[in-house]
């Protein structure tokens, strides 16, 4: 590190990493810990920005490509070897269902692109419901990367044109100030449409470097004295702490609210740019050695401790990790960091810096003197860590790719039309498992075996687009002249395959999806899991209205009730009477206008991922199942609503489901669950039963 570097920063920095290193150990402990993550963007935007602005001061020119050999000097090294061992465990611990995903994730972070492969699957609940990638992590880095890519170009266009017009210094305050103001607008304005895809987009986190790059060049101009720093650090690490500490994942993010994690940094930054006059300023505690230590490797326990967590539950097949492994995974994390810093980091920053072409930004740009050996063997070492990494990852994605489609083709030939047996079978009568009868579908392919609804771009309704009367996402008899609509979250989904499949064969209902993605029918309290979404309440106000409009003859409704946990072996909804009174607020009206009201019982919700427990026990199937109390647990919220409506029906499709004491994930050598979702393969065999308790015949 270099001797001018200040060792506040890299307490900061610390602090950043340390925030969260405990959100991902402990995510109920410490709710609000991924605001470290903004803490490093507003630490990069002031050093980045600092530094380009004092060099287009100081020399009139930026020497952008000497810039980007430091970054890539800097950052790609341990990226690469980090992404590379994900490869190889990966490959050694995973089932190959799993390669296609995880290495299409490891080919956008070698790309750095990660954080759009992400705002783009997180549009889609059923890919937002998978296992967590092992480099879901890399999202922060590519927005960063992108960053280092475009903030040297603009500071040194408007460089360039401001100098034309004798004011430089001020156009690329000016600029900054441009695109900082651009993105907070555009991320308080994206952050309240669902479902979430403006948390990884970068035109939503520029604004969090800006406003640290905008507090470097304020800092050459303005000088604070020692008690108002002293007051601004301890206030910034009062802002930081509280938005750890009370922010939840199921708030917009990282819109307005993000300014309190986001100033207060800011606030520590200013805090430390004066001379120490004081041991109770922060700086001077940010500033001792082991915080500085901490990060100095904070790069490094970033990227290792996210993939050390993912594999550890992989290979306990578990959803949480038990305390012993908390610690083990956060020390197994700091040595592996540790190892990086001093093996793979600094033999690559120590390379004496080349002198590289300048950029003039008085005239057009002009290369002054030809490449140094140095700074080329940067780029080329650069590309072939890069290379690699793409070429190591995409070899088993195709490989993977290719028997995924062979086994959707083979479970989809095998599979047969539901029986149309309606009644259930006594307790205890759960179609036993046929020993060496393959499953279906085949677990590797279950997460894609998902109704037609998400395929045909029916899962998250958008009345903008796409008025509650339009034709748009209407199934079955569309001549009919019964009318019945599903409205709910990705569970009516679910069912809807049933329901169409049944609309399709018998005739006579017209049927019509007004389901959202993440958004359970009715006005919900946010859970410690992120959903509903923080709009779903809204979203079902809006559509009230329609559907009164429309009066169909039945609406029926089913959603995966957030808020549960499992107390004493029994699953309970811990903040009940506000779910019960959120789900009567939108169903009753719809019953005193004379609607018919159904609702479909919500599915267990499974310990462990069956897909995953599938593939990792194959001879013991049995072994993946659960507990009936802790799976169902007391009665459905929304079930118990809807059962107080006069003329209201309820379907329970539980006794196809459990016996008496389990909810098997194989019945009759059908998968039955994906996630916390049903196969489809399996709904589809409900579709009798479903249709007789719903009265559709």
């Amino acid at each position: 590190m270099a001797k001018s570097a200040r060792a506040d920063i890299q307490g900061l920095r610390a602090l950043a990493v340390g925030l969260v290193l405990v959100y991902h150990l402990l995510p109920n402990r410490l709710t609000g810990g991924f605001v470290g993550v903004d803490v490093f963007f507003v630490i990069s935007g002031f050093l980045i920005i600092g530094s380009l602005a004092d060099e287009i001061a100081r020399t009139g020119r930026l020497a952008l490509p000497a810039f980007y050999g430091r970054r890539i000097r800097r950052l790609l090294p341990a990226a690469s070897v980090v992404l590379l061992a994900t490869v190889a465990v990966v490959l050694l611990l995973t089932s190959m269902a799993r390669w296609p995903a995880i290495m299409q994730e490891i080919v956008a972070s070698a790309l750095n692109v990660q954080n759009w492969q992400l705002a783009i699957f997180s549009a889609d609940y059923a890919h937002a419901t998978a296992a967590a990638s092992p480099v879901q992590h890399f999202w922060s880095l590519s927005v960063e990367e992108q960053f280092y890519l475009l903030i040297p170009i603009v500071m040194t266009l408007s460089a360039f044109l401001g100098r034309r017009k004798g004011v430089s210094s001020g156009a690329v305050l000016g600029a900054v100030l441009v695109f900082t103001v651009a993105s907070f607008v555009y991320s308080v304005l994206a952050t309240t449409a669902p479902p979430g895809a403006a948390y990884f987009m970068t035109t939503t986190r520029l604004w969090e470097l800006g406003i640290g790059g905008l507090a470097a060049i304020a800092v050459r101009r303005v000088r604070f004295g020692s008690g108002v720093r002293l007051l601004l650090g301890w206030a910034g690490l009062a802002a930081v702490a509280y938005s750890a500490i009370a922010f939840t994942t199921a708030m917009a993010f990282p819109g307005w609210i993000a300014v309190v994690p986001t100033l207060g940094t800011v606030a520590m930054l200013l805090a430390g740019t004066g001379e120490r006059s004081s041991v109770v300023e922060l700086p001077t505690l940010l500033g001792i050695q082991p915080l500085r230590y901490i990060g100095d490797i904070s790069y490094s326990l970033y990227l290792w401790h996210w993939p050390v967590i993912v594999f550890m539950l992989e290979y306990g097949g578990q959803e949480k990790l038990t305390r012993v492994q908390v610690l083990v995974a956060g020390t197994l994390s700091l040595v592996l960091a540790v190892l990086s810093k001093h093996f793979v980091e600094d033999p690559f920053r120590r390379r004496r810096t080349a002198t590289a072409p300048s950029i003039q930004v008085v005239t057009p740009p002009v290369v002054r003197r030809p490449f140094r050996l140095r700074l080329r063997a940067t780029y080329l070492l650069g590309a072939a860590m890069v290379l690699a990494t793409l070429v190591t990852a995409t070899v088993p994605w195709r490989v993977a790719a290719a028997e995924r489609d062979r086994l959707i083709a083979a479970s989809a030939a095998a599979l047969v039309d539901p029986p149309r047996e309606t009644s259930p079978p006594d307790p205890g009568t759960i179609k036993p498992i046929m020993v060496g009868a393959p499953l279906l579908p085949d677990p590797a392919i279950a997460d894609t075996d998902v109704a037609s609804a998400w395929k045909d771009g029916c899962a998250t309704y958008d009345l903008t687009k796409y008025p509650a009367t339009s034709d748009h996402c209407v199934y079955g008899d569309r001549s009919a002249s019964r009318t019945m609509v599903l409205v709910g979250d990705s569970h009516m989904t679910m069912f809807s395959s049933a329901i169409v499949k049944y609309a399709e064969k018998a005739g006579g209902w017209r049927v019509k999806l007004l389901v959202h993605d993440g958004c359970a029918y009715g006005d919900l309290p946010p859970a410690k899991s992120g959903y509903p979404l923080p709009v779903c309440g809204e979203k079902a106000y809006e559509l009230l209205p329609e559907l009164l409009k429309m009066k169909p003859d039945l609406v029926v409704t089913s959603g995966f009730t957030q808020g549960s946990e499992v107390v004493d072996g029994e699953r309970r909804w811990y903040d009940r009477s506000r779910v019960l009174s959120g789900y009567r607020a939108l169903l009753e009206p719809l019953s005193e206008a004379g609607i018919r009201v159904a609702a479909i019982r919500d599915v267990p919700l499974m310990a462990t991922n069956t897909p995953r427990c599938l593939l990792r026990t194959p001879d013991a199937p049995t072994a993946c199942g659960s507990p009936r109390r802790a799976a169902l647990g007391e009665q459905d919220p929304l079930v118990e609503v809807v059962s107080a409506l006069p003329n209201s029906t309820v379907a329970d499709l539980t006794p196809w489901l459990c016996d008496q004491t389990t909810c098997p994930a194989v019945i009759g050598n059908l998968v039955v669950y994906r996630d916390n979702h049903l196969t489809d393969t399996f709904v589809r065999m409900l579709t009798y039963p479903l249709a007789a308790q719903l009265n559709l015949t």
